[in-house]
C-alpha cells in the first residue's frame, strides 16, 4: 500500500474511532469507508483490529518536545507550561482508548507500549537530567509516577474540572504537587542511609 493511501487508511480509522468507538469498529467498516477491500486489510494486519489501530495511532503520533538544552527544571517546567492544552478531540480519543484497553486488555498492553510508555519516558528522562545537574535527590520509581501523574492531568484536567487547561493551571501543577515532590528526601542516618 502506498504511503498516501495508508495515511488515508490511517486516518478513516481514527475518525471511526471517535465515530463508534473501538467495540463496534470493524475491518467491515473500515473497508467501505476507507475504499478498500477487507482482503487488504486482513492481508496487512491479519485480522487483528488492535494491529490496525495501533498502527494507525502511532503513525499520527507527534513528535515529543525536546527538552535536552534546558539548563534546569524550572526551564522545562516553564517550557511545559506554554505548551498548548489537548484538543477536544483527542480527550475524546483518549478516553476511547482508556475504555478500550479495560475491555481489551492486548490492546491496552499495546497502548501502554506503544503510547503511553514513551511518553512517560520521556518524562522521566526529564527528572533524571535534573537529578544529573544535582538540583533533585535522585529517585527513579518518584521519577516515574509523576510523569503518570503529568500526563494524567494534562490528559484529564480539563474534564475532571471542568475549565480549559492554561500555562496558569500547568504552571500551578508544576508548583503545588510536582515541584515539592522532587524536593522531597528521605532523612539520613550519620553514615548517609535512608531508613528501611
Amino acid at each position: 500500500m502506498k504511503p498516501e493511501r495508508l495515511a488515508e487508511l490511517f486516518e478513516t480509522v481514527r475518525a471511526l474511532l471517535l465515530d463508534v468507538g473501538y467495540e463496534r469498529l470493524t475491518f467491515d467498516a473500515v473497508a467501505v469507508r476507507a475504499r478498500t477491500s477487507k482482503a487488504t486489510l486482513y492481508r496487512h494486519w491479519g485480522g487483528s483490529k488492535a494491529d490496525l489501530v495501533m498502527a494507525a495511532l502511532t503513525q499520527h503520533r507527534p513528535a515529543l518536545p525536546d527538552y535536552a538544552g534546558a539548563a534546569s527544571l524550572d526551564e522545562v517546567f516553564a517550557q511545559m507550561a506554554r505548551i498548548d492544552g489537548m484538543p477536544t478531540r483527542d480527550l475524546r480519543m483518549g478516553l476511547m482508548l482508556l475504555h478500550a484497553a479495560a475491555a481489551d486488555p492486548g490492546f491496552g498492553a499495546a497502548l501502554r507500549k506503544e503510547i503511553i510508555a514513551p511518553i512517560v519516558t520521556a518524562l522521566a528522562a526529564i527528572f533524571e537530567a535534573a537529578a544529573d545537574r544535582g538540583e533533585i535527590v535522585r529517585d527513579a520509581p518518584l521519577f516515574r509516577r509523576l510523569a503518570h501523574l503529568i500526563l494524567a492531568d494534562l490528559a484529564f484536567s480539563p474534564l475532571i474540572s471542568g475549565r480549559e487547561e492554561t500555562a496558569a493551571s500547568r504552571q500551578e501543577l508544576f508548583r503545588t504537587i510536582i515541584r515539592p515532590a522532587l524536593t522531597f528526601a528521605h532523612p539520613r542516618d550519620e553514615k548517609g542511609f535512608a531508613p528501611s
